[in-house]
């Protein structure tokens, strides 16, 4: 046999196991993607749900974060002198942005667009923040 008969014979065997290994791969990413398809489809149902959770869960930390370290008596609206315009009992000032952001994530539910409402719920999430900051470094 020439080198060229052989290289031909050698060649043949070699895409016909390509062709083996390709089809195989063909057939695995097939496989994945309908698996991916029907696992985002059945987690689009719960899309409200999944955006909610780490809302809620953030609104809850920052409240008991809060609790612990706001004073007795919070103030709101820093004014030039630094004192403040209105005083508040702690309870009003930690539950109170976890209430804004509670009726968002109601809002989110009950409306048929989702990421108004929760985006609201997210920046709601500042209140808090806002609040622990004022009333630590007043002006």
């Amino acid at each position: 046999m020439v080198f060229q008969d052989r290289f031909l014979i050698f060649w043949q065997k070699f895409m016909a196991r390509v062709h083996i290994i390709l089809s195989c791969l063909r057939r695995f990413f097939a496989k994945t993607a309908q698996i991916l398809e029907k696992t985002i489809s059945w987690l689009s149902k719960f899309k409200k749900i999944i955006a909610a959770v780490p809302v809620a869960v953030g609104a809850i930390i920052l409240a008991l974060y809060n609790m612990g370290d706001l004073p007795r008596v919070v103030g709101i609206n820093l004014l030039e002198n630094g004192s403040f315009t209105y005083q508040i009992p702690r309870g009003i000032a930690v539950f109170a942005p976890v209430a804004i952001t509670s009726i968002c994530l109601l809002l989110m539910f009950c409306s048929r667009r989702i990421l108004t409402p929760w985006i609201v719920s997210v920046v709601s999430l500042l209140l808090p923040i806002v609040v622990l900051i004022t009333n630590i470094f007043p002006a």
